[in-house]
């Protein structure tokens, strides 16, 4: 074989058909094919007379498949949004969370009601923005129960916030009132 040979494309219907079942794509066959082609014509130096011309392309069509199956997965998957349609939601039939109709005086209730030494660990936090560290000399515990309180303390809050925020969506006026009663 010589390069006029390969240049002849003889083998071109072959890799063609290997390229389709390998891509299932056309477009992208045919890419494969000419590439194949290029590579072999720049590497026709290292053919060796004798062996299969056949072979020798279909494995050079191989790996480059092979690269290019390994290129594809390292890139990031990326679908345009352009042609998705999403459905909108009409702003008047959006309903708040529950947690957004909470008022600062809701908040300030709720933590009155907590045990004083959740109450206080949560109010040298968040309100004095003390460290975990300074709270700990302030009331004389170790720096880890300080952790444990505030979370307890962050727990009871939202039960209780979400508690009296939901009452009143479950309850008919007249229940409110004996509710609170």
């Amino acid at each position: 074989m010589s390069v006029k040979e390969l240049a002849d494309h003889q083998y071109e219907a072959l890799l063609y058909s290997r390229a389709v079942r390998l891509l299932r794509c056309a477009p992208d066959a045919w890419d494969l094919v000419q590439d194949t082609f290029e590579h072999a014509l720049r590497g026709y130096d290292s053919f060796q007379p004798g062996s299969n011309m056949r072979v020798w392309l279909m494995t050079i069509m191989q790996h480059l498949f092979i690269d290019r199956c390994r290129r594809k997965a390292r890139e990031p998957w990326l679908e345009p949004i352009d042609e998705e349609v999403v459905a909108t939601v009409e702003p008047e039939a959006m309903s708040k969370p529950d947690w957004a109709t909470i008022s600062d005086e809701q908040v300030a209730d709720a933590l009155q009601e907590l045990e004083s030494p959740f109450r206080e660990v949560y109010q040298l936090r968040l309100l004095d923005k003390c460290s975990y560290d300074e709270i700990a000399e302030r009331l004389l515990i170790p720096r880890s129960t300080v952790g444990t309180r505030l979370m307890r303390a962050r727990k009871k809050l939202r039960q209780t916030l979400l508690r009296r925020v939901s009452i009143p969506m479950r309850l008919a006026p007249a229940q409110m009132l004996a509710a609170s009663a």
